[in-house]
């Protein structure tokens, strides 16, 4: 009875190791014809990597030289300027430029907050910026500049005319001018008669408005005290020609200073 159990586990052995050796020639073979699509991929993509040098990068193709570098988004910067800031080159092969570089190059423009560089196949270099906008005219050693909203001091030379724009003046002013004027701006009539503007000790502003009037504002409160330099206007008729300084460094109160007392002070 042993003896034929040991048999029939024996047969049972031998049979069952069939199948397990043909499972594992259909694995093998499985791996092989893998291994083969995947050299086959990878060959291909390498094929198409020295295609891509060989061919299009080393040897000249008409079909992907620059011809056309075109800009959009520039009011006041010339064209001629943001080329010669991006060092594009016409005829020039369009897979060498760094789209990322040029980016980064007009973006150094002190007028361009940012940029936007696309290839346009086959022969065209696209570039759309957006310019910082002036509020203001920074005065500093005899010097013109003008500030944008952010503070950041633009070149100026050859581009436009700003004259309408109000003047700051003092050390810290560009910092602080948007500051200012974003608080006039709450007040049109105010704002609308605004010559210029002193910054005083890098803490304050004094203000030259309608008629030659000095306002002196305070450290803190600016807010307020434009609002109470406003009801003057209304309650004054846009102040008096004989008003020569309103002082409103101190919010509880306003002083008042006339020409004609300044000159009987002089005299």
């Amino acid at each position: 009875m042993l003896e034929y159990e040991k048999n029939n586990k024996k047969t049972f052995v031998a049979r069952a190791k069939k199948p397990l050796t043909l499972r594992l020639r259909l694995l093998f073979i499985l791996l092989k014809s893998n291994l083969f699509l995947c050299s086959l991929f990878f060959g291909s993509i390498g094929y198409g990597y020295f295609f891509y040098f060989d061919r299009i990068l080393t040897q000249k193709n008409d079909k992907f030289i620059v011809k056309k570098i075109a800009f959009d988004g520039n009011d006041k910067i010339p064209d001629t300027l943001l080329l010669k800031a991006s060092e594009l080159r016409y005829m020039s092969n369009i897979f060498f430029a760094s789209l990322e570089d040029v980016k980064k190059k007009l973006e150094k423009v002190s007028w361009i907050r940012s940029a936007v560089v696309h290839r346009k196949f086959p022969d065209t270099i696209y570039i759309r910026v957006s310019e910082r906008i002036p509020i203001a005219i920074f005065q500093s050693k005899y010097k013109l500049h003008l500030v944008d909203a952010e503070s950041v001091v633009l070149e100026h030379d050859g581009i436009g005319n700003f004259s309408n724009l109000p003047i700051v003046v003092g050390d810290g002013a560009e910092k602080e001018a948007a500051h200012l004027l974003n608080c006039l701006d709450h007040f049109p009539k105010i704002r609308k008669q605004l010559i210029f503007a002193l910054r005083v000790s890098k803490r304050r502003w004094n203000i030259k408005i309608n008629k030659g009037i000095t306002v002196k504002l305070p450290e803190k409160g600016l807010m307020q005290a434009v609002g109470i330099l406003d009801e003057l206007a209304d309650s004054n008729g846009f102040f008096n020609d004989d008003i020569l300084s309103i002082d409103l460094r101190m919010l509880d109160r306003v002083v008042i200073s006339r020409k004609n007392e300044a000159d009987s002070s002089a005299g």
